[in-house]
Order: structure tokens, then C-alpha cells, then sequence
């Protein structure tokens, strides 16, 4: 199933034995691979997948949303699909799951999860059974699911850019978005641990430790998102950090409502605003992932945790926070990203 090099030029090899036990994770059925010279870390099915994406017919309409794991998708996905579907905020549609209204072309992966036994979870395989009756699955299901999207479509991708076409801001939008990187590490960690999926079985130090050496599933983090910021300036690019959406969202709304072309006054995006609210996001939850976590009750929801600016300083000891203040700086110097707000001085 695996290729040895991917359309995109990259090389894909076997991740050792090490690497994947140092995860702490369940496992894949099918191992896990790292793809250079990058050095990104997927499940072994990954490789099919990607190159499976440079044969999707991506139309000039169609709205990517892509980040790093952890980093505000879901919170933007609803922003751009209520924006471009549901402004008047009575679109029917609006109470599927996200997951189907907004499909992650590069979710295919994860179902090769030993806890997911390979195949994709209900509501997606039912929804690909509706739209393709009598396609197989194994090539992936997100692309054929996608493609049966009316437009515009809003399609999320944790894949980075130089696996996508080169071409492909070329033809559609895309609305990148990062976030500091203790709050992003904060959050992975705690959805690593909590979801039946991956049952990460370790402290926020190890699982740190392990973003900060390129050692955990879609890792490494620095080069994706410097090779967003190095095409900011493309008139298809829209670079967002979570911390600006979080302190003025007004002004965040305005920006995507332009660069969408939207063209909604300014009471509408009031109205978007408050439903687009994490606290309005999370009474309304997110159903189909959310019964995928460890909970103490059945109403509990997991998926929507805090949404916060700084929750690392109540998780990071003193130690790890100077640590991970000298990795950001390293990785920052001789570019011009400012991530100066995520140090702690």
C-alpha cells in the first residue's frame, strides 16, 4: 500500500520501530511512515492518500481550511462554512456534523487506527455509501465524499502544502491558521490522551518532548507552517493566528469576510460571531467525534475543551516552558515569523 516516492517528489520510508513505540499511541494497522525530507509522520496509509489528493478536480470556488493539528480547524470551519452557507443563520444543514459539512481530505489515515479497525467511522461510510453506491473504500473515502459537495466547498486538510499540487493556490482559496505553539502542544496532548483513538499513555513533559523532536504523528510542526507563511502574500492565501481571532474576532471576521468575498454587513457578522462562539459551539457539540472520547458521563463533551489563550501555564512546569521557549526561538530565528507573544518573557 505504500509507495516509495509520492507524486508531490517526497520519499516515504518505514518510521523504525523506536519512533513508533517512543509515540506511546495505539497503534496502526499498517505501521507508520515518515515522509522526507520534511520528515512528517503518518500513519502508513498516508502515502496512498496524498497522492490520491493530486487527482482531485478542486474547483475555483472551493475553500481549504488547513492547519497543524490543534490549531483552531474546527473553530474556522465553521466560520467559513457559516459565512459562505448559513449567513442568515437558518440553513438547515447547519445541524450536520461539521465532519460532513466540512470533510478533512486528509482523514483517511486515521481510520487505520487499530481502534477503528481500518474502516471509517458510521456517519462517513454511510454518507460515501449514499453519494457512491457501489464504489470501494479502499482508496479512501474523503475525496469521493468532497467530491459529492455542492460548492462552495469547505475542505479541511491537516496535510502541509508541499504535499498538496503546487499548483493548487492557483485555484482555490485557502484560509491557514496557527497558534502558539505551548497552547497547541497543551491541547494535542490532552486530545492524545483523551480520545479512544490514540490513548496516549504519557505526561504533557514526554508528549512535548516528542513535538519538539519531530517524534509524534504529523509532526514536524515548524515546516508546516513556515511553508504557509512563505506564500502569505499569494492573493489565495489567508494566514490566521488563533490568538488575533481570540482577541478581536470582529476585526478576524472582516478579514476572512473579505478575502471570501462574502461581501455581509456588519450585523451579520455580529450574528456569525455569536454562533461561531466556542461557548455556542460546544452547547451545540460535535457528534460525530465526540462519542470517539474517554468521558465520565454520556453528556460530557470532549471534543470543544477550552478554546483558550495561555492554557499551557497551567499544565507546562517551569522547566519545559524554558525548553520549549528555546525551541520557538530557534525555529524563528533568521525568518521574519514573530512568535514573540508565545515566549514568556
Amino acid at each position: 500500500m505504500m509507495s516509495r516516492q509520492l507524486l508531490s517528489g517526497h520519499k516515504v520510508e518505514q518510521a523504525s520501530e523506536e519512533v513508533v513505540k517512543n509515540m506511546k499511541i495505539l497503534p496502526f494497522i499498517h505501521g507508520v511512515v515518515r515522509i522526507l525530507p520534511e520528515g512528517w509522520l503518518y500513519p502508513g496509509t498516508a502515502p496512498t492518500f496524498i497522492d490520491r489528493i493530486h487527482s482531485v478536480k478542486f474547483r475555483s470556488n472551493d475553500v481549504m481550511v488547513m492547519t497543524f493539528p490543534k490549531c483552531g480547524t474546527t473553530w474556522m470551519n465553521e466560520i467559513v462554512w457559516t459565512m459562505l452557507h448559513n449567513p442568515d443563520l437558518e440553513n438547515p444543514k447547519a445541524d450536520e456534523t461539521i465532519f460532513l459539512r466540512s470533510p478533512d481530505i486528509s482523514f483517511d489515515m486515521i481510520f487505520d487506527s487499530k481502534f477503528l479497525g481500518g474502516k471509517p467511522m458510521e456517519p462517513i461510510a454511510k454518507r460515501f455509501e449514499e453519494k457512491h453506491p457501489g464504489r470501494k473504500m479502499d482508496m479512501g473515502v474523503m475525496a469521493d465524499i468532497i467530491e459529492a459537495l455542492e460548492g462552495p466547498r469547505v475542505i479541511k486538510c491537516h496535510f502541509p502544502f508541499p504535499l498538496l499540487p503546487q499548483d493548487i493556490l492557483d485555484t482555490i482559496k485557502v484560509v491557514y491558521v496557527t497558534r502558539n505553539p505551548k497552547d497547541m502542544t497543551t491541547s494535542f496532548w490532552k486530545f492524545f490522551s483523551t480520545t479512544n483513538v490514540h490513548e496516549f499513555c504519557g505526561d504533557i513533559d514526554s508528549f512535548a518532548k516528542l513535538i519538539m523532536n519531530d517524534g509524534m504523528i504529523y509532526c514536524p510542526y515548524w515546516p508546516h507552517v513556515k511553508a504557509a507563511w512563505e506564500k502569505r502574500e499569494h492573493p489565495n492565501l489567508h494566514f490566521v493566528f488563533y490568538e488575533d481571532l481570540i482577541s478581536d474576532a470582529m476585526q478576524e471576521l472582516r478579514k476572512i469576510n473579505e478575502f471570501l468575498g462574502t461581501r455581509l454587513n456588519e450585523e451579520k457578522l455580529e450574528a456569525i460571531k455569536r454562533y461561531t462562539s466556542f461557548s455556542s459551539m460546544k452547547s451545540r457539540k460535535e457528534l460525530l467525534s465526540d462519542d470517539l472520547f474517554k468521558k465520565e458521563e454520556p453528556k460530557e463533551v470532549v471534543f470543544f475543551r477550552k478554546g483558550i489563550v495561555g492554557d499551557w501555564k497551567k499544565n507546562f512546569p517551569p522547566e519545559l516552558q524554558a525548553e520549549m521557549d528555546q525551541w520557538i526561538k530557534k525555529n524563528v530565528t533568521g525568518t521574519d515569523l514573530s512568535l514573540s507573544w508565545a515566549l514568556a518573557e
